[in-house]
């Protein structure tokens, strides 16, 4: 990947994007599920590259996705992406328009969403209905939801799906169970009003483990890139499909009792090899004292500490125990090994945290097996001199 003429003129550092381990995992979690698929893409798709992803998960069969922001869709529209774009979060009066013109599909969780809507739609359109069950974010209450779809199958729209949003799948069953009670007997007394909709969903990636018969459709996010879900997750087996890593740019040789970095936190004990890497926490590398004093990058095999407090576009590793470390090797901020999660540990955050702040400045290289099939750069290529 780091010969591809593409990734020339700009500094080494990328991400490598798995897209045959992006197919398995999609594969996988459908088997698991049984039911349909609506892949998480909001966010860029987790760092991955939204449109690049959703084109392949189209390609597989995937019957919609989900996207926080009316921008994400759009987004996807204007790159050729024909399935249903629903929109998590919502819209505003203002965006209305925007809905009809893209072919967007909104989820309503409040008042005023549901009046701007109704006010701009001058034709029948889809649109999801979110009810809050125990989040306390978004979605009408309880008591409002058999209403508020009657109001919308009254003006002629399509209640084409009722969700809700589980807060601790991943780390509570009694609450979610709970939650998923309460979905249940709203489900039930929308059916006796004789509304029932296609697409009934709950179940995020820790939620595929409390599937329900009434759930029509799962929207998993994590485990679809390749990452459990912590401490509870699902029994399928995934594998992350996001490698960020840089080369060394240069090498010190220095002898005990040398600062490295910003306010000399880091002091050499010993005679020292220190490594800067082209990569910082503009580009998703935690500046945190957790990470300086615990966090870990891999080179030749080897976990190799980081040395000092991380700058904006540098990072430096202790590379003294691995003497065939040499300038231009590849280090691994995470992947396979460390994994997202590890560096979550270290800089005191989850995995979905992670994955998201790795920046635009870092290309992404998509592949697969070994050849690189597309570049995804924020920057062209030079130009040579």
């Amino acid at each position: 990947m780091t010969s591809d003429p593409r990734l020339l003129g700009l500094r080494p550092a990328r991400a490598r994007v798995d897209l045959d381990r992006l197919e398995a995992n999609y594969r996988a979690l459908c088997d698991f599920a049984g039911i349909p698929l609506m892949p998480v893409v909001k966010a860029d798709a987790y760092g991955h590259g939204a449109v690049m992803i959703a084109r392949q998960l189209e390609a597989l069969g995937a019957p919609a996705f989900a996207v926080a922001l009316v921008e994400e869709a759009i987004e996807l529209r204007l790159a050729g992406i024909a399935a249903p774009l629903v929109v998590l979060n919502g819209l505003t009066a203002s965006q209305a328009p925007l809905l009809w013109r893209h072919d967007l599909t909104p989820v309503l969780s409040g008042p005023a969403m549901l009046e701007a809507f109704l006010a701009g739609a001058s034709a029948s359109r889809p649109v999801h209905v979110k009810v809050d069950t125990g989040m306390g974010r978004l979605g009408f209450a309880p008591g409002e939801l058999r209403a508020v779809c009657r109001r919308l199958a009254d003006s002629g729209h399509a209640v084409q799906g009722v969700m809700t949003h589980l807060a601790s799948a991943d780390e509570d069953p009694a609450a979610t169970a709970r939650q998923l009670d309460c979905f249940d007997a709203l489900l039930l007394e929308l059916a006796h009003a004789g509304v029932r909709p296609r697409w009934v969903h709950a179940a995020n990636s820790a939620g595929l483990a409390q599937l329900r018969p009434s759930h029509t459709l799962a929207r998993p996010g994590l485990l679809l890139y390749g990452l459990p879900t912590r401490p509870l997750a699902p029994a399928v087996r995934v594998r992350p499909v996001l490698q960020v890593s840089a080369d060394v740019q240069l090498i010190k040789v220095v002898p005990a009792g040398t600062p490295f970095g910003y306010g000399g936190r880091f002091v050499t004990t010993r005679p020292s090899r220190i490594a800067t890497l082209p990569l910082g926490y503009a580009d998703g590398v935690p500046r945190t004292d957790a990470m300086r004093e615990r966090g870990r990058l891999l080179l030749h095999g080897q976990r190799v500490p980081v040395a000092g407090t991380v700058s904006m576009d540098m990072t430096q590793v202790d590379v003294t125990d691995v003497p065939e470390a040499r300038e231009g090797d590849a280090a691994v901020l995470f992947g396979d090994e460390p994994t997202a999660w590890d560096v979550a540990d270290w800089a005191g955050t989850n995995a979905w945290d992670t994955l998201t702040r790795v920046g635009l400045r870092v290309p992404r290289g998509y592949v697969r097996g070994e050849r690189v099939i597309d570049v995804d750069s924020h920057y062209a290529p030079l130009e040579p001199a």
